[in-house]
């Protein structure tokens, strides 16, 4: 009768499949999840093009001064920098939600 008690019970083989199978799905999910881009980036990053192109086009069409097209350029690079803050310098304590 002790013998029966310390006997190990022995699993299939298709339970252990089973169970790496799991183990994979969420290795999957969190890889993806840490891969995805942050909407306000995103945001931004759509915005800045918009705006660039929007300043590139009114200065080479001649409606508006150089120095109005430079003082747009700068705006533009400085939105570019925060997209990019957003996207990759924020620590992982901050941020604007839980990234799944």
């Amino acid at each position: 009768m002790a013998a029966k008690k310390n006997k190990r019970r022995q699993h299939s083989r298709t339970v252990e499949l089973k169970r790496q199978q799991e183990q994979e799905k969420l290795a999957d999910a969190k890889d993806r999840a840490k891969k995805r881009m942050d909407p306000t980036a995103r945001l931004l990053l759509y915005g800045d093009l918009v705006f660039l192109a929007l300043f590139s086009l009114l200065e080479y069409q001649g409606l508006v001064s150089e120095l109005v097209g430079a003082m747009g350029t700068i705006i533009g690079v400085i939105l570019l920098i925060v997209a990019l803050w957003f996207q990759f310098g924020k620590g992982k304590g901050g941020g604007s939600g839980p990234r799944l």
